[in-house]
């Protein structure tokens, strides 16, 4: 008995304090408050920031889709993609029998043609035969040269080679393959001197084009601390057919140890002076990520530097100026904002600057 009295105190002990301990867990515990990372950015007037930034796209200086001139089987394809190749080098070679034989062929016309020519030309010097004859015998030679000429380019054609040195981006044909005349083989792209490619509107495009090269400069996403110097190169006058605007090219030679490929992604920076009176009202724009929309309204997170808390603002806004967004009215010179990781952010909201 005094075992089964001690086994129910037991019990009834354990059964008080989980009652204790989940009372007291359920009035005294919080959440921990969020506390989210977010970018920031301090509001400047333009006359204060030094350069405006355009995303970019980068390119090859020269970039080819090499073809052959004549027809044939592939029988020989040496080079593999990303290989790198020097000008001159064999990138593919078709069968040449046919085209040798046709050289054999045309060579022993144009031997046998040259041959009468000169036996006429000399019976013609001994008055043998009539200056006509002679005429004929030297228009059959040149035929047959023409035809040799012909035949000896279409064997050279049977051989593929790098116009310049670059990069083999693609093959598009295999070994072994009946290929035909002008159908894609290789596509060679230049290595060393790129271009960027950036998308502006219509009102940029003659500044770009009738200025002076200032401080233009590249920097790529894959070496985000590298400031590669850049030179305006063109601009595109017939616009996009989908976004309406028009592609503005910059020449850049990125350093050796950063390496750089097509279809990269970088940003171009140029001297603000290029905007002037492009940016409206108090001359303030904002990157295009600090910018939310809400139905026709839009408004950006304001940070309270004190609190380190965020509140929402309607701003009105103009025209995009490459990864800015002109501000006429809502926001001044000197307050700091949230220019990215604003999706997730509410009223109070307590954030920290999110560092790289």
């Amino acid at each position: 008995m005094s075992g089964l009295r001690l086994s129910k105190a037991r019990r009834s002990f354990a059964v008080a304090l989980c009652i204790v301990l989940s009372g007291c867990g359920g009035a005294d515990l919080e959440e921990p408050e969020i506390v989210r990372p977010a970018k920031l950015f301090v509001v400047e007037e333009a006359s204060e920031r030094l350069d405006v930034s355009f995303p970019a796209i980068v390119e090859a200086r020269n970039s080819s889709t090499l073809t052959f001139q004549v027809s044939g089987l592939m029988q020989d394809f040496p080079v593999s993609e990303a290989q790198f190749v020097r000008r001159g080098q064999v990138l593919a070679r078709l069968d040449p029998r046919r085209y040798q034989n046709a050289v054999s062929s045309a060579q022993a016309q144009f031997d046998n043609a040259q041959s009468e020519y000169e036996s006429a030309a000399a019976l013609f010097e001994e008055n043998a035969i009539a200056g006509i004859t002679v005429q004929q015998r030297e228009a059959q030679r040149d035929v047959a040269a023409a035809s040799l000429d012909s035949a000896q380019k279409d064997l050279a054609d049977t051989v593929l080679r790098a116009p310049f040195s670059g990069v083999v981006a693609e093959k598009l044909a295999v070994r072994f393959e009946n290929v035909s005349a002008q159908q894609d083989i290789v596509t060679l792209q230049s290595t060393g001197a790129a271009e960027a490619v950036v998308s502006v509107p219509a009102s940029l495009v003659p500044r770009f084009a009738g200025r002076q090269a200032t401080n233009e400069y590249v920097v790529l996403s894959s070496a985000p601390d590298v400031q590669i110097p850049g030179r305006f190169l063109s601009a595109r006058t017939q616009a996009d057919t989908q976004s309406q605007t028009f592609q503005v090219r910059f020449s850049f030679t990125p350093p050796q140890n950063v390496p750089v490929l097509p279809g990269m992604t970088a940003t171009v920076y140029v001297g603000r002076e290029l905007l002037e009176d492009e940016i409206e009202g108090d001359g303030i724009s904002v990157p295009v990520g600090s910018v939310m929309s809400e139905g026709t309204k839009r408004f950006v997170w304001i940070v309270d530097s004190e609190s380190m808390t965020v509140s929402k603002r309607t701003v009105t806004v103009a025209e995009s100026i490459g990864e800015e967004v002109a501000i006429t009215d809502g926001l001044k010179a000197g307050e700091t904002i949230v220019s990215a990781g604003a999706a997730y952010l509410h009223d109070g909201m307590k954030i920290r600057p999110y560092e790289n």
